[in-house]
């Protein structure tokens, strides 16, 4: 999951983006944003990549889509054209490209309007700002920071890094307002699905996915931390409704995860997304040491991209006893020694993953919390 990047489409002249490509998509990154989120939350700095693909139409995403990472977020045009060109065919182009963005109440967008590198002669340069200045006119209304002329980009002068600077400038605020917009409305309708938690036919695991969705694009945007809160929030939260339902209350989306154990295989830390196991987890197929599995190999997953080794050392003692008091409280049945033999597996996994990300390191919190793992699984081999 680590390795998704923001969705950009590229359109107009392909050839032209193709040449500047490796470009844009290292810039963008090397330079940190402050990225200030709503709700009076902290700002945070992150450095902002993107995937950049052809755009299609057939690709863009309705206003109600549901998702968060696999959506294009950002629209961008490409042009060198001369006046003539932007008359004959040009303006009919972004026309038609905008055209679609606005059928979908796509606001995210920018025109770039390049100068190349056969741009010697002065008046060939004025032409092209003429261009800009135009499509300001025929497009940008307004909002005339969506069309940016970014100068003779592949020449080694002081113009052309002054012009890349502006550009990565402009795109990394646009982009943070479309992550800004998508993120706002997500979260709204999230905590209106978390209100309901107590209705009938409310589902923790249609929930689940949702939240983690929100996890996923932190993650995406390198923002580790705040991706594990929403993990550690559905844990809790999770946490909570078995207690409920061990007192007593009625809660039937549990009800699948009572069924006997018929599969005790440990903990596995191999990658740090298990899509098989996710998919379990999606159509509420999970028993409850798969679901468990799944969610503690997400939180260590970023634990060991924070460099945290000792922390998920610490955090999979509180997994591995709460998930055998779970088993007790939803009353699961399993053949003698299952549970104890999950307990060892997922035991010697984590000693394993965390011996792995912490090569060398003398740290006594390490230390620590693994030689309680090693003590804990020992017990249950008695």
């Amino acid at each position: 999951m680590n390795e998704a990047k923001p969705i950009v489409t590229c359109h107009g002249n392909m050839e032209l983006f193709s040449s500047l490509h490796q470009l844009v998509v290292n810039g963008l990154p090397k330079e940190p944003c402050q990225w200030r989120r709503s709700y009076g939350r902290a700002p945070r700095s992150v450095h902002l990549s993107a995937s950049m693909v052809p755009y299609d139409a057939d690709i863009l995403p309705d206003e109600e889509e549901k998702t968060l990472v696999s959506r294009p977020y950002f629209h961008i045009y490409w042009t060198d054209c001369d006046m003539d060109t932007y008359k004959q065919t040009g303006k009919d182009d972004i026309a038609e490209w905008q055209a679609a963005l606005k059928a979908r109440n796509i606001p995210d967008w920018l025109i770039v309007v390049v100068t190349g590198d056969d741009s010697r002669v002065k008046t060939k340069l004025l032409q092209r700002a003429n261009v800009a200045d135009k499509v300001k006119s025929d497009f940008c209304g307004k909002y005339t920071d969506r069309c940016i002329v970014l100068t003779e980009p592949l020449k080694l002068e002081s113009k052309s890094f002054e012009s890349w600077s502006l550009f990565f400038q402009r795109l990394r605020s646009l982009l943070l307002d479309a992550f800004n917009r998508h993120l706002n409305k997500y979260e709204e309708g999230m905590r209106s699905r978390r209100e309901k938690r107590n209705e009938p036919g409310w589902n923790y695991f249609s929930y689940f996915i949702v939240q983690e969705e929100l996890a996923f694009m932190f993650e995406m945007l390198g923002l580790k931390e705040d991706a594990l809160i929403q993990y550690d929030e559905l844990d809790a939260m999770f946490d909570q409704f078995v207690e409920n339902f061990a007192s007593g209350e009625a809660v039937r989306w549990l009800a699948p995860l009572a069924e006997p154990c018929t599969n005790w295989a440990g903990l596995s830390l191999s990658k740090p997304l298990d899509l098989d196991l996710r998919q379990q987890v999606k159509q509420n197929q999970a028993s409850l040491l798969a679901f468990r599995n799944y969610l503690f190999s997400r939180q260590t997953a970023l634990l060991f991209q924070m460099g945290r080794s000792w922390e998920a050392a610490m955090r999979a003692m509180d997994y591995l006893y709460n998930t055998v008091v779970e088993v007790k409280a939803l009353e699961i049945e399993a053949p003698k020694g299952a549970v104890s033999c999950w307990v060892i597996l997922s035991c010697l996994e984590v000693l394993d993953a965390c011996n792995l990300h912490n090569p060398g390191q003398l740290d006594e919190r390490f230390a620590l919390y693994t030689a309680n793992l090693w003590d804990y699984a020992r017990k249950k081999v008695r």
